[in-house]
């Protein structure tokens, strides 16, 4: 049961679940992605133990590893391994990790009870992203009318192939993008050894938030530096296809220029993003036609990063967005 349990809300309102269109790979597994209160979401998300690496019940254990084991959820499973880890390994269970997060929000005057939550896992639970969507006055509305909501996302495994990692983002609900601005960027990045401290948590939440300001302010700088598209497309062909991929940056051109996502007609095809020949695949929901200011610029390239099917590569390409908007300013001060 968790800590932040409704216990105002009637029986079985609270216990509604709904499965998300997202997918995502996580090292090769497909993660499906629910949504509702954490009341009801934290009784879906499996627990986990560490236990002797042997062969069999009465067999020696290994001396320099052990297994991370998932529990039942239901009453016809049975526990099952789920990774191989150290014996440095500190295991940071899903729930307390999220629990801990919540308590950051409290600490501050938010209720978690009120917040709509989502939680993605893997098959067998081992990797875990969890978001929680910030009250109304926590959003940003741009100019272009298409509001920014404030989140807060945790990526945890148990396995120990990943950091426990934690920040402050914001989603743009017309198009789903997803954007990790460097100053509430990487509140936590953590290796699951034995220095691991999840107490730490609610702390660096609670100063996260104190640089949501910091956000905005950024963004709406974006919003009034204008940009050319002959001077885009220079910038998009040369910086951006050297960090993302002339793919990418193909793409990224014709959703600022038309509004338009698009395939490349010749994967093979010799020649700058810009001069490629291209499949139109359909309009960007909230794309601006075309992208006047840096601001409708960072939101094509939220539109790339977020389509990418990798969890790892979307979060990454997601925290590239704000270096790459930079650096495209820089450019256009010197042109």
């Amino acid at each position: 049961m968790s800590l932040f349990s409704d216990r105002a809300t009637p029986t079985g309102a609270s216990d509604r679940v709904e499965f998300t269109d997202e997918r995502v790979r996580w090292r090769a597994r497909e993660a499906t992605f629910m949504a509702g209160s954490w009341n009801a979401l934290c009784r879906r998300i499996p627990q986990f133990v560490v236990e002797d690496f042997k062969s069999g019940p009465n067999g020696p254990a290994n001396p320099y590893i052990r297994t991370v084991v998932r529990l039942p959820v239901a009453v016809t499973e049975h526990p099952i391994p789920v990774g191989v880890v150290s014996n440095t390994y500190s295991l940071a269970q899903h729930v307390d990790v999220v629990e801990r997060c919540l308590k950051g929000l409290q600490t501050v005057g938010i209720d978690p009870r009120e917040l709509r939550c989502e939680v993605g896992l893997t098959p067998l639970g081992e990797w875990m992203n969890f978001r929680a969507y910030f009250p109304k006055e926590f959003s940003h509305n741009p100019p272009d009318g298409n509001a920014l909501a404030l989140r807060l996302e945790c990526f945890n495994s148990v396995d120990g192939s990943s950091r426990l990692m934690i920040l402050l983002g914001w989603y743009r609900f017309v198009c789903s993008n997803g954007l990790i601005i460097g100053e509430t960027k990487a509140a936590l990045r953590d290796v699951h050894d034995e220095h691991l401290d999840l107490d730490v948590i609610p702390q660096i939440v609670a100063n996260g938030l104190t640089k949501v300001n910091a956000d905005i302010k950024r963004l709406q700088r974006w919003s009034k530096r204008p940009v050319h598209l002959p001077e885009f497309d220079a910038w998009a062909d040369d910086q951006l296809a050297r960090k993302w991929g002339k793919k990418a940056a193909c793409r990224t051109i014709h959703v600022c220029r038309t509004g338009d996502d698009v395939e490349l007609a010749d994967p093979f095809e010799g020649g700058k993003p810009s001069e490629k020949h291209v499949n139109v695949l359909g309009r960007v929901p909230g794309a601006a036609i075309p992208a006047a200011n840096l601001y409708d610029v960072s939101q094509a390239l939220s539109w790339i990063a977020t389509q990418r099917n990798s969890a790892d590569e979307r979060l990454d390409w997601q925290s590239d967005v704000s270096r790459l908007i930079e650096d495209l300013g820089c450019q256009l001060e010197t042109a």
